[in-house]
């Protein structure tokens, strides 16, 4: 995530703090400060009023770590790697690839979150008789995450734990939409009852129609393009450059082909990839082996069209080499992707209607 900065690291995991997160830490701060019994501590003077506000505000996100550690560990115990957790103005959130599809392993991993918060809920409540306000606070707010997370709707834990339920009978996909449909209804029910109660819920309704809505199509998406492989779709016999081409001729083919980037290969070897942003303020004369970018992010021909989308969202980039062997065999681009998941949506559409 962007704007963030790493803390630490914990079992491996990379821990990052966004810069929103000094603002929400200095208003609940300001909040606990001025809120009287049993939501702040303004009935408190001095430095004991002062510290527990603060440390208050402090442990909120620790708790809210700890909740998004549970989700990771799980998920590495059963394989998936863990880029990191972000910590922002709405919470946490953790990053993992490759999340475990099989019921059980999901059921576990999004169980782990809000088993934790409880978890600290209970210790906290039991713990009153040391500090009544401090750890009613502390195990009121764990309380409210814990369940908050159980909400049997995407993007929440609960939405997970329902597709891992309805996944044992009747296959991931169309659990996916089950859920999702669960989850839009519950949202609009909240909707409404917010209008009575409170805009909260309503914020809250819309975050969870739009979380359940973006789940199914990311699910029905990856259901369309996984039938497909790269070499499929992929463009063969790109056009490149070797790392003795010169700048001003990397800008005449963006030019004449319209395309931002090229792969560089040396003796039939891709070695390179140099895009507009490296040719922009470089000599023209310059050759692109000093300007060119050695971080290279490929795929296989084999894989299927809907990890060559993924890899291409999460790294910022419009088109991947293809490579075999250790030879550059195609490139596939994301409007190559999204034409072909618009033919196939549009073939879909067909068949129901006829």
């Amino acid at each position: 995530m962007k704007q963030s900065f790493k803390i630490c690291k914990i079992f491996g995991i990379d821990i990052s703090v966004h810069f929103s997160l000094l603002f929400i830490l200095a208003f609940l701060t300001y909040a606990l400060y001025v809120n009287p019994p049993p939501f702040g501590f303004s009935n408190l003077v001095g430095v004991e009023r002062i510290v527990l506000s603060i440390l208050t505000a402090i442990l909120v996100f620790v708790c809210i770590l700890i909740h998004e550690l549970s989700h990771s560990l799980v998920a590495m115990r059963f394989g998936a790697k863990v880029r990191g957790i972000v910590l922002f103005i709405f919470g946490g959130v953790a990053l993992i690839e490759n999340i475990p599809r099989e019921p059980k392993k999901e059921f576990l991993m999004a169980l782990a979150g809000p088993m934790a918060s409880l978890s600290i809920a209970l210790i906290s409540f039991l713990a009153t008789p040391l500090h009544k306000q401090f750890f009613f606070l502390l195990g009121y707010f764990n309380l409210i995450l814990g369940l908050f997370n159980l909400i049997p709707a995407f993007p929440m834990d609960g939405g997970r734990i329902l597709r891992s339920i309805l996944a044992r009978k009747m296959g991931f996909v169309k659990a996916t939409k089950v859920s999702a449909e669960i989850g839009k209804f519950l949202a609009i029910l909240m909707a409404i009852f917010g209008i009575f109660v409170s805009w909260w819920l309503i914020l809250i309704a819309l975050f969870i129609y739009i979380g359940a809505s973006e789940e199914e199509k990311l699910i029905t998406i990856e259901g369309l393009l996984a039938r497909f492989k790269v070499r499929d779709i992929m463009t063969p016999n790109p056009i490149y450059v070797t790392p003795e081409t010169k700048v001003r001729d990397i800008i005449a083919l963006m030019l004449k082909h319209k395309h931002l980037g090229y792969p560089v290969v040396k003796d039939g070897v891709l070695v390179g990839i140099v895009t507009l942003k490296d040719v922009i303020n470089a000599n023209g004369d310059e050759i692109v082996e000093r300007v060119m970018s050695r971080r290279i992010v490929t795929i296989s021909p084999d894989e299927n069209a809907f990890k060559a989308l993924k890899i291409m969202s999460e790294k910022g980039i419009g088109r991947l080499p293809v490579v075999e062997n250790g030879r550059l065999v195609g490139i596939v681009s994301r409007s190559d992707v999204v034409r072909v998941l618009e033919i196939i949506e549009a073939l879909e559409a067909s068949r129901k209607t006829s």
